[in-house]
């Protein structure tokens, strides 16, 4: 009897692999290594989500957005300044604004090249980033050109009108060719026409500039894959 009670003594104290206290531990590692590669799996997913927004291609529409507003802030400054300065626009001094907007189409379109396209952009793909760096000036200029002749200085159409007067003078007309010539121009002398003129005006001449400067910027990809996939 006593040797039987020992064996059964011994039994008991042998360590069963499917014990209730064995089978919970196995489960609590097993749950928390399923919790530890689900976690790491969520981390993994969500970096690769930030890599791919932090790197996220810059499209031309949004190059063009962003340098159309840099060179209408441009425009601004510059004409608050003569504004300040009391300068009279007439002359050589009227041609700068358009040394601004070939700047900034040629800075916006050659940095889309450079940083977003590879270095490389077709003909078509820069004239129309100028048109649209354009076309984002002039909605700038127009927004910016109602508001100042309407609340902020409106006395200002009023020496436009007299400089564009005594320039009639000033080439010979006759006080009733100048006086018919006043009353035609003076309906488009007023904030709302002269803010949608400015939007027409940008958008030629940025077409017509962007047409000359595609021709120093474009720069095709003739390399095997280009042509490959293009194919």
């Amino acid at each position: 009897m006593g040797a039987g009670r020992i064996r059964l003594t011994r039994c008991k104290d042998t360590k069963n692999p499917y014990s209730t206290k064995n089978m919970r531990h196995f489960y609590r590692q097993n749950i928390f290594i399923t919790f530890a590669k689900t976690k790491t799996n969520i981390m993994e997913n969500l970096s690769d989500n930030v890599v791919k927004q932090s790197g996220k291609q810059t499209t031309l529409f949004q190059n063009s957005l962003y340098y159309g507003l840099l060179t209408g802030v441009a425009y601004i400054v510059v004409t608050l300044l003569y504004y300040a300065l009391e300068v009279d626009r007439t002359g050589w001094l009227n041609y700068l604004t358009f040394i601004i907007l070939i700047i900034g189409i040629f800075i916006g379109t050659k940095a889309y090249r450079d940083k977003h396209s590879g270095g490389f952009l077709s003909y078509g793909q820069s004239v129309g980033s100028g048109v649209m760096i354009s076309l984002a000036v002039g909605v700038l200029m127009s927004v910016f050109t109602y508001l100042f002749y309407e609340f902020f200085d409106p006395s200002e159409l009023a020496k436009i009108v007299d400089v564009a007067e005594q320039n009639m003078a000033d080439q010979g007309l006759s006080d009733e060719e100048i006086e018919q010539a006043m009353a035609i121009s003076s309906k488009f002398m007023t904030p709302l026409v002269m803010s949608v003129t400015v939007i027409f005006g940008m958008a030629f001449w940025g077409t017509i500039f962007s047409l000359i400067i595609s021709l120093f910027i474009k720069k095709e990809n003739d390399s095997f894959d280009a042509t490959y996939s293009e194919s």
